[in-house]
This record gives structure tokens, C-alpha cells and sequence, in this order.
């Protein structure tokens, strides 16, 4: 028994984000969970040991506490609140495996093995031994989208696509790690299928992102051009071979759903205009602060028929929290990629760089906060803060 101990996490957590959308009163069970890791996490960080902190970390705690004041908080406090403690997960997660993983190593067993975890999640979902509880907020009626154990769609997308390239740096870097070479090149594949099958656009220009920066060279050669001309030439082929076999495939691109032709972007354009139409149409109150998300999703209710957010992290926070949301959300991409690209000579360098572009992208095409993503996230910076750290370390020693 005691060597399937290791399991027990996994299986806690996979109860745990496949039980993430059923509703428990007018909240779901993802949201409930979360609330005591959530004080948890904020007494251990916050008032047992609050510790000097590092410049994005500060960026995103000025941004999660934004959510708490906004123009019209009391009517939309709840979903201030909830949004606040959507937001702090990221950085008190961060300060928390900071102080409490001890050594790199230990720290890849928990990146690979998340990532590993990830995927292999989707295996009784495509064998049809379980059946995803997801919500999506549209549904497809010519094709089935994979969201195995998580809450919708995008959400498998964008955390199946992490996973692989999160996979795929550990195999190029020939990891230790990775004892059976065949199995996890496998996993890679079968990965890659289940980004496949989730028809999230998003999810493919997170993965081709990731993929570029991943293996971009600090110097081009000839040989690197050609292999990358060469690549390029295969995913296109590739691509355009099953928009032209794939009937499914084709319509979720170019946005037809149920024989119907919709709006470009699935809308995308008009969301962002009716953002930046509430922000432009408020007070001077309300653009410095925001209207809050209730007045945000009203309106997008009145102007597209849906009540969504933005679909652009930019375009979500001019609206709910208006310019200083603009302010600290800017803010921080700038830290943190600063904080990256300071750390450029360290081996975690590259997949740093391909976490937050791909970040970087699904915040210009989706929004929101992802909290398996943040998971990904927290691992891949404070690994490379730990480099960093045994880096001055040897140079003060030498």
C-alpha cells in the first residue's frame, strides 16, 4: 500500500477539479473547496510570515485587491469578493511553495508529475468510462468537445496545453525525471490529441506559442531556419489537411455552428466594444475604478445577448476595474516578464519564457483566471527563482 501513497494526491485532486462545476446552492463546488485553501493559504503568507516580496508578486496583489473597489461594489460585492480571491491565489500560492518546497528537485516531481497528471486525467473520458460534468457556455451540436475533468472546454484546453509543453521541456532537456523515454513520448502524443479534440482555438495559438518560444535559439543558423521553415511547412499541411477532412475541425475554426456562419472571433469584437463603450459612458468615478462585474456582465447582456465578460483580460478590466485595473494588470505582465528575462542565462529560462507568452496570449483571447494554469505557473517561476537563488549562491562562494 505504501507505494501507491503517491497516488493519493492525484486522486484527491482529480475529485476535486472534476467536481469543480457542480453547483452547491448559488455557487459550485469548485468555488467552495477553494475558500478554506484560500484562508489557509492567506494566514500562512500574509499574517503568519509576511516576507519581503518580489516586484510581480507585488503587481498582483495590488491587482487581486482592485476587485474589492469598484464604483458599484454594493450591488456586485459577492462577485468582488469572489474575484479577489480568484486573483490572490496566484501570488499567495507563489510565496507559499517559495518557502515551503525545499529543493529543485522535489519541485520538478511536482511540475512533471502535475503535468503527467494532467493528461493522463483525460484517459477515461476519451475511453467513455466517466462522463465530464463541464458547463460550457455554448453548446455544439454537430460535434463533442473534450473537457474531461475540468469545468469547461477552454479550461481543458488551456491546462492540457501547458501540460504537454511543460512535458515536452523536461524530454528535451533529457531529464533525469523521465525514466521510461517510449511511455512519456506516448503521453506527449495522446497530450496533443486532447488539445486536438477540444476545438479551442485558444488552446492551439497557446500551443504553437509555447512551442516557438520553447525551442526559439539565442542565435538563428541556416540549419535552424530551414528546420523551422520545415516545421512550419508540416503543421500548415497538417492543419490544412483537417480543416479539409475533418468537418468538426473546419466549422469550430471558422466560427459555424448548427449549419450557421457567426460572428468572427465568436464575437470576440463586439464583447470588446461593448467594454470599452460602459467604460467610455461612465462617470469620472467609474473610469478610474471600474463599474464592477455585475454592471460589466448587464451590459454585455444588453448589447450581445450574453452575459459574459470580454473575452480579453484588457477589455474585462477597463470595464470592472477601469484604468487602475488597466494599471496593474499592465504592471505586472511588465514585472514579470522583466523578472524572466533577467534570469535568462538559467535552465528554466526557456519554458519561463514560453509559460508567459502563452499567458500573455490567452489573456489577449480568453481572459480570466485559471487556477490549474496558476498551479503551472507557480512551479515553473519559483523553479526559476531557485535557480536564480543557487546561482548567486555559487558566485558568492567562488
Amino acid at each position: 500500500m505504501k507505494k501507491f501513497k503517491i497516488l493519493y494526491p492525484y486522486l484527491i485532486l482529480f475529485f476535486l477539479i472534476f467536481m469543480g462545476p457542480v453547483k452547491v446552492g448559488p455557487i459550485t463546488f469548485s468555488q467552495v473547496w477553494k475558500i478554506p485553501l484560500f484562508v489557509f493559504l492567506f494566514w500562512q503568507v500574509l499574517i503568519k510570515r509576511n516576507d519581503k516580496k518580489l516586484g510581480f508578486i507585488k503587481w498582483s496583489y495590488a491587482r487581486a485587491t482592485k476587485n474589492i473597489v469598484t464604483a458599484n461594489f454594493s450591488i456586485s460585492y459577492f462577485f468582488g469578493i469572489v474575484d479577489f480571491i480568484r486573483y490572490m491565489m496566484f501570488p499567495l500560492m507563489f510565496e507559499y511553495a517559495y518557502r515551503n518546497i525545499k529543493n529543485i528537485r522535489k519541485l520538478d516531481k511536482y511540475l512533471l508529475g502535475f503535468a503527467q497528471f494532467v493528461i493522463i486525467s483525460g484517459i477515461p473520458f476519451t475511453f467513455g468510462l466517466l462522463e465530464s460534468k463541464a458547463k460550457d457556455v455554448l453548446s455544439f451540436k454537430d460535434f463533442d468537445s473534450y473537457s474531461g475533468m475540468f469545468q469547461n472546454s477552454h479550461g481543458a484546453a488551456i491546462t492540457t496545453t501547458t501540460a504537454v509543453l511543460i512535458l515536452l521541456a523536461y524530454i528535451k532537456s533529457k531529464s533525469s525525471l523521465i525514466r521510461f523515454p517510449k511511455l512519456n513520448y506516448a503521453l506527449l502524443a495522446y497530450g496533443i490529441y486532447l488539445i486536438y479534440l477540444t476545438y479551442i482555438r485558444t488552446g492551439y495559438l497557446m500551443f504553437v506559442i509555447g512551442i516557438v518560444f520553447l525551442f526559439l535559439p539565442k542565435k538563428l543558423t541556416l540549419k535552424q531556419v530551414l528546420s523551422g521553415l520545415g516545421i512550419l511547412i508540416l503543421v500548415a499541411v497538417g492543419f490544412y489537411i483537417l480543416l479539409e477532412s475533418n468537418e468538426a475541425f473546419y466549422n469550430r475554426i471558422f466560427d459555424i455552428r448548427n449549419g450557421k456562419q457567426t460572428a468572427a472571433g465568436s464575437g470576440r469584437l463586439l464583447f470588446w466594444m461593448a467594454s470599452v463603450e460602459l467604460w467610455y459612458n461612465g462617470n469620472i468615478f467609474e473610469m478610474i475604478f471600474g463599474h464592477g462585474f455585475f454592471d460589466l456582465i448587464m451590459h454585455m447582456y444588453q448589447e450581445t445577448g450574453l452575459p459574459v465578460y470580454a473575452h480579453n483580460e484588457f477589455f474585462t478590466q477597463l470595464g470592472q476595474n477601469g484604468l487602475l485595473g488597466i494599471i496593474f494588470f499592465i504592471g505586472y505582465l511588465i514585472s514579470l516578464f522583466k523578472h524572466i528575462l533577467k534570469r535568462k542565462t538559467l535552465p528554466s529560462y526557456r519554458l519561463a519564457m514560453a509559460i508567459f507568452f502563452l499567458y500573455a496570449s490567452l489573456m489577449m483571447t480568453q481572459g480570466g483566471m485559471w487556477f490549474e494554469l496558476d498551479i503551472f505557473m507557480v512551479l515553473v517561476f519559483v523553479k526559476l527563482e531557485f535557480e536564480n537563488v543557487l546561482r548567486k549562491r555559487m558566485f558568492r562562494n567562488a
